[in-house]
């Protein structure tokens, strides 16, 4: 074979061209927000991308040296050569091997502790945000957050992050690689870099959409079964089983859907990829061959080519796979930091002082208040209620009585007007300390998962085993809990549904009791319970109510008979106040109401407060 000498025969040898590389493009806040939390782990990233650089040279050099001994090695039969390149391509090969391994272990263990710091804050924002947010939220959705959007993340930052950016460096030593050994057969291979960068936009356009309504189906479905499965009860008493799981199927056919669409993006791009990357090795090893007929290139170039765009299309795809990945955690991202955005709608000012050690008067002042503007549900309320006092808030059903008590916790503030504890108004103090000094029995009665002892000592964690038993005594609850099978040490199941609505109650009563509030609140405390554990009840409100300031939302009016003060409320105004006799004596509305209830029972119960 005649071989042309005014052109110049590029061969393989231990010289080289800078590798270079390209960064992630950051298009979004959103990732300008998730690298703050990586500022942190600074040091660990850049050990993260030193490894990085060696794992990416490495395998850039070995084709590189594959080439030099086809050249000066096989084809000249140098067996020691041979033998010696050999031994450094394995040492090469083990070197970036090594450093990918490295790489991956600190960048795992950045991940987690960047998602624990994530949930950690995400989780205690939600514990702080006001009612009015949560008032508004399904809680499976805000669960999704915490969890599913949050293990989004880490799967990129733990998984995908370094594969990201090794896939982007080895693009773009590979092109430069290439056009240093051969410019014209470089060219030639990356023909079809414009195409394929087409198409990768073209199907991965509208990802972004795509897996944003993978996660929000996927907060959607957690929320239904997370509301279902706490109501299982209901479900089930109004035989509604088969209903609801109906409606799941719609829930779970949208999430699949979703799904669904997601996923054939990513699909879709496999076979792409590889299809092109077969295609463009046969383009070059023709195109490879009539060069080396022409004594432009040799044998190792090929070879080196070859080798390169095996290794060129597997980060092309890598890199469109990831961004699909991306886009989830992106999305998962946005929902995280939506919530994060939220600001408290009941924040404390700047100068706001702490509520100590308070005598109990509670004052309203002309407190107007709406949940939604322009549909007041409370309209020019007073009262005073004197240290020791007991309030009883009277009315029907959405008369506003409960919404009294949540501006006095503060979990809302007045649209006008004031309320006071102990003559200071309680938006100038801080919030933890005016709900410091309140004790609330409500209704229904939450309990939480663990011991009965750690559901009463929820009141003062600081408490000793001897003063929860002794609160447990004053609340008329130690007699029950000392006969369950482990005693104070009883697991209490998801919401207390192993004790008795009675039972959960005299327990919330000993949490009062043990946290020692200067001003309490019963709201409806006696309403779900039998007639025997009514009695019992009430001689533990005996107990908690002493010396205490007490509000009092009762729809048995017989349960009041002895406060200090009756407040009839209807339509969100105070509309007779006074003594139980006085108000029946006034013959109004509180007088009909007591009448109508007294005809229906003919021994009604009387709560000596």
């Amino acid at each position: 074979m005649t071989q042309k000498t005014d052109t110049p025969r590029v061969r393989l040898g231990f010289g080289g061209g800078p590798a270079t590389g390209e960064t992630a493009r950051n298009t979004k806040s959103t990732l300008r927000r998730l690298f703050g939390y990586a500022l942190p782990y600074k040091w660990s990233l850049i050990a993260v991308s030193l490894l990085v650089m060696v794992t990416t040279a490495g395998t850039l050099a070995g084709p590189i040296l594959l080439g030099i001994a086809i050249d000066q090695y096989i084809l000249t039969a140098d067996i020691p050569g041979l033998l010696r390149i050999a031994i450094m391509m394995l040492v090469v090969y083990v070197a970036a091997w090594l450093a990918s391994m490295g790489q991956g272990v600190i960048m795992v263990g950045i991940g987690q502790r960047l998602i624990a710091d994530l949930r950690a804050e995400l989780f205690g924002h939600l514990q702080h945000l006001s009612m009015a947010f949560h008032d508004g939220q399904r809680v499976g959705d805000l669960m999704s957050r915490v969890t599913n959007d949050t293990e989004a993340i880490n799967q990129v930052l733990s998984n995908g992050l370094i594969e990201f950016v090794t896939n982007i460096l080895m693009l773009g030593g590979i092109m430069v690689a290439m056009a240093l050994l051969n410019w014209q057969l470089a060219i030639a291979t990356l023909i079809l870099l414009p195409l394929m960068l087409w198409i990768t936009t073209a199907v991965t356009n509208h990802s972004r959409v795509a897996f944003r309504e993978v996660q929000h189906n996927l907060g959607t479905m957690n929320a239904y079964m997370e509301e279902n499965i706490a109501g299982i009860r209901v479900v089930q008493a109004f035989a509604r089983a088969d209903d609801t799981n109906a409606n799941f199927e719609v829930v779970n056919a949208a999430n699949r859907k979703a799904g669904t669409k997601a996923d054939v993006i990513t699909a879709v791009l496999g076979p792409m990829f590889t299809t092109m990357s077969t295609i463009t090795i046969a383009a070059t090893a023709l195109f490879g061959g009539w060069l080396s007929i022409q004594g432009i290139v040799t044998v190792g170039v090929i070879a080196t080519f070859v080798v390169y765009i095996m290794n060129f299309f597997r980060p092309m795809r890598g890199i469109a796979m990831l961004y699909n990945h991306l886009q989830s955690a992106l999305a998962g991202a946005e929902r995280i930091f939506e919530v994060m955005d939220q600001d408290q709608s009941v924040a404390d000012l700047p100068d706001a002082q702490p509520l100590d050690h308070i005598n109990g008067r509670v004052t309203f002042d002309d407190v107007t208040f709406s949940y939604e503007p322009d549909k007041p549900v409370l309209q020019n309320v007073s009262l005073d209620a004197a240290p020791g006092e007991t309030i009883a808030l009277v009315g029907p059903t959405g008369a506003g009585k409960t919404t009294i008590i949540n501006l006095l916790s503060r979990f809302y503030d007045v649209d006008s007007g004031q309320i006071s504890i102990d003559g200071k108004d309680i938006r100038h103090v801080q919030q933890q300390s005016i709900r410091a000094q309140l004790g609330i029995v409500l209704q229904d009665t939450f309990l939480f998962s663990g011991t009965v002892l750690e559901n009463i000592r929820y009141g003062r964690l600081q408490a000793t085993e001897e003063e929860v038993r002794a609160a447990a005594t004053l609340a008329n609850a130690d007699w029950f809990i000392r006969r369950l099978p482990q005693g104070y040490q009883t697991q209490v199941s998801e919401q207390g549904h192993n004790f008795s609505q009675g039972q959960r109650q005299l327990i919330a009563i000993a949490r009062a009791i043990l946290a020692d509030p200067r001003i309490l609140i019963l709201d409806e405390a006696t309403s779900s319970v039998d007639t025997r554990t009514e009695l019992q009840i009430q001689e533990a409100l005996l107990h908690l109510m002493t010396g205490r300031t007490a509000f009092v939302i009762a729809h048995r009016l017989s349960t009041i008979k002895q406060a200090d003060q009756v407040l009839v409320i209807e339509n969100g105004r105070v509309i007779e106040r006074g003594t139980h006799e006085s108000l029946l004596a006034l013959g109004g509305f509180y007088h009909n109401l007591y009448m109508s209830q007294y005809q229906k029972t003919e021994t009604p119960l009387t709560l000596m407060i």
